[in-house]
């Protein structure tokens, strides 16, 4: 295959997302043994997709470019287990197996991305799909070597801004697109030149969007319109690296910059709120934001250090190091004034070395430290600021016995959480994972993991006091009780019939415990001449899951010394009052849960040009107790028909998302949907080459409404209607 020939980490793994016209160009088995021969980034052993013990996606090349999206959870939604928390289109990370925030962790080249959207929905997420090379997914045991408490899974998004190959010449890439639904514009360059082992590296991007179009809806409210106001996006960023490259071995740096604005919809303070201030922003004034609007202003500088030396010392094959340092600002701006605004600064260092083989078992280990304080203030603010330091060890190891290769994996990490009110408070979580894949044969395998995981509690599910008006609830932390009084009427009586309930925030006697978590999984994998199948069957079984529980009581009802009781910090002059009685309060809370499902993928070759794909993922959580764990995403199934020639590729695909009544406690039910869409790419063959690639698709094409079941705002933001779009790609 050309492409591969020319750019080897240019493909997609995934079942359901191989690119048509690719597999039109070669012989069906041989296209998929290519496909599978990329090597994991995210595991140091270097492994492929076919050779791991785990289930692992990757989405690169064209194929990730017909599916861009303005937020990684967006990209990454239509991959099997994979759905996103759809903060409208504007800020959404992905959920995996129905996990996500702290249990999903995200990656930029192997180090956490070092922004706060773990910590909210609303938060977007600091990584930018539009100039990476491909973005990895993947669970078992090398997510150990990026946290204890990733539990769903890992995201790695890699790019190419610290070079790792020598390069004589100068090569690169343009794109740029256009979509209907929010009248979306936007554009990307990457660009490296080299005079063999020294390169470098400069990328950017530009994305402007406006409040995007919706199928008619009536929200609870009682208001009904077709366009979710206060959507709007506009996102710019840069990056310039370096690397010098040797025979044995590379070190690099690259610094990176990225600005994004976007309107945060559902925010209101209709809830009593009194405004007095004027918009002077210019924001406000361009995209005709009214007084409710709130717009979120998200600044990031990355500095990354990667190096790598070969054979080292003798035993050792291999030694990477990699260090960060990332500074974030993220402010919500009604208007000049500030509602709440949060900074954080982290560094970052991770070492590994793969060893050479022991008795047979090769493999890597290492350490990871890391070092955050985060601040919050403005008068929303509703967690303190805070300080985390953590240090961890890891080890991976691995042996084959001729068609059985076995995987272990271990780590022990020491975090440490403090504010000013609550000195100090630590946490010891240990991790271990065992997996193994059997080769049938050369078109069968069969894997299966068995994963023991801690994770600490994150400062906001500690410290959380106040409203949190994005998500349009009242945040309580588990550092704190909720305690349930009657109160005495106006003349001091203590009949019942003329009091009213309070609820009263105390000082837990203990803390949010470490979760735990055992995690089963089951996998097959089938590559033949037509057909190809992958199934993956999960069962996780965690002990003190925290998670956010509707209290089912108005934040106007919870009284006493520790009520938002965090100091605010500035507030630029706010002369508003904020009446917050209408909020429902939510405390992060604590109860044993199982969660388990599958993920199904399949296609069908009938010929070199028609191919059949079809594809279901599920996942049932409940509490041990009784009841189920909130905002689980729906059950889906999907469909899809393509028709490839080598010089193009159209497909027709459906995806029904199936009724959700499976509801935690105060939470409704959301009915099913389907979305059908088609997609066009056109592959001008120029000397022999694909380097230019154009698109059109059709997202949506019945315009039917449809709500996302795990979203905070969904019946304020529903999913866009019919988006048409169009792009073009030349890589040079």
């Amino acid at each position: 295959m050309k492409l591969l020939k020319k750019h080897p980490v240019h493909v997609l793994v995934s079942a359901l997302l191989i690119s048509p016209a690719a597999l039109a160009q070669d012989e069906a088995s041989d296209s998929h043994e290519a496909l599978e021969r990329i090597v994991i980034t995210a595991n140091p052993l270097d492994r492929t997709a076919i050779e791991s013990t785990q289930p692992v996606y990757v989405l690169a090349g064209d194929a990730l470019r017909e599916v861009q999206a303005p937020t990684l959870g967006e990209t990454l939604r239509n991959l099997p287990g994979v759905q996103s928390t759809y903060y409208s289109p504007t800020a959404s990370s992905p959920v995996i197996r129905g996990l996500d925030g702290p249990r999903v962790r995200i990656l930029q080249n192997g180090l956490d991305v070092g922004d706060v959207s773990r910590g909210g929905p609303d938060h977007a997420v600091s990584t930018e799909t539009s100039t990476a090379e491909q973005i990895e997914v993947l669970r078992g045991p090398a997510t150990l070597l990026y946290g204890s408490g990733a539990s769903g899974g890992v995201v790695n998004v890699v790019d190419n801004r610290i070079p790792r190959q020598q390069l004589q010449g100068t090569e690169g890439q343009v794109s740029a697109g256009v979509g209907s639904a929010a009248n979306e514009r936007s554009a990307s360059a990457s660009l490296r030149q080299g005079n063999g082992p020294f390169v470098m590296h400069i990328d950017g991007f530009k994305r402007d969007s406006d409040d995007y179009r919706v199928p008619g809806f009536t929200n609870p409210d009682g208001e009904t319109g077709e366009l979710i106001e206060n959507s709007f996006t506009d996102d710019m960023g840069a990056t310039l690296g370096a690397s010098f490259i040797g025979n044995r071995g590379f070190i690099g740096a690259s610094y990176g910059r990225i600005e994004r604005d976007y309107g945060i919809p559902g925010h209101s303070h209709d809830e009593g709120e009194e405004h007095d201030h004027d918009h002077a922003d210019e924001h406000a004034d361009e995209h005709g934001d009214d007084h409710d609007n709130v717009i979120a202003s998200m600044t990031q500088d990355r500095v990354q250090v990667l190096g790598q030396l070969d054979n080292p010392w003798r035993g050792i094959d291999r030694i990477n190091a990699n260090l960060g340092y990332t500074e974030l600002t993220h402010e919500e701006l009604a208007g000049e004034y500030v509602e709440s605004a949060f900074s954080k600064k982290q560094t970052e260092a991770r070492i590994t070395a793969r060893y050479a083989e022991i008795a047979g078992w090769g493999g890597a280990f290492g350490v990871q430290l890391k070092q955050e304080d985060y601040d919050a203030y403005g008068v929303e603010a509703f967690t303190p600021a805070s300080s985390t330091d953590l240090a961890g060890v890891f080890w991976l190891t691995e042996r084959r016995f001729g068609d059985l290769t076995y995987e272990l994996g271990a780590r022990v990490e020491y975090v440490e959480l403090s504010t000013d009110a609550i000195e100090k408070l630590d946490y010891t979580p240990v991790s271990g994972s065992a997996g193994v894949n059997y080769r049938v044969n050369e078109m069968l395998s069969l894997t299966a993991n068995l994963a023991y995981s801690e994770r600490a509690p994150q400062a906001g599910e500690l410290f959380s006091n106040g409203a949190h008006f994005a998500t349009r609830t009242y945040d309580v932390g588990g550092i704190y009780e909720i305690h349930e009084e009657h109160a005495e009427d106006e003349e001091g009586a203590d009949d019942h019939d003329h009091g009213h309930e309070a609820y009263h925030l105390a000082y837990a006697d203990n803390a949010l415990d470490k979760e735990r978590s055992a995690n089963l999984d089951l996998g097959m994998h089938y590559d033949g001449v037509k057909w190809h199948f992958d199934a993956n069957l999960f069962y996780n079984r965690i002990n003190d899951f925290i998670y956010t529980r509707n209290t089912g009581i108005l934040s106007a009802d919870l009284e006493g010394d520790f009520a938002d009781d965090h100091d605010h910090g500035d507030d630029h002059g706010h002369d508003h009052e904020h009446d917050t009685s209408g909020l429902a309060v939510y405390q992060y809370t604590q109860e044993n849960a199982e969660l388990f499902g599958y993920e199904l993928s399949a296609h069908y070759l009938l010929d070199e040009n028609w191919k059949f794909g079809a594809f279901s993922d599920y996942t049932r959580a409940r509490l041990r107790d009784g009841g189920n764990v909130p905002r689980i995403p729906a059950q889906r199934v999907g469909a899809d028909i393509t028709f490839a020639q080598p010089s193009w590729d159209a497909k027709l695909a459906y995806t029904y998302y199936l009724k959700q009544s499976d509801t935690a406690a105060n939470e409704e039910e959301t009915e099913g949907f389907g979305v059908l869409s088609a997609y066009l790419n056109f592959y001008p063959q120029l000397s022999g080459t694909r380097d230019i690639a154009f698109y059109v698709k059709a997202e949506n094409l019945t315009n039917r409404l449809g709500y996302v079941h795990n979203s905070f705002i969904r019946d304020y933001a529903p999913l866009p209607g019919t988006n048409i779009g169009a792009g073009v790609r030349v890589r040079f």
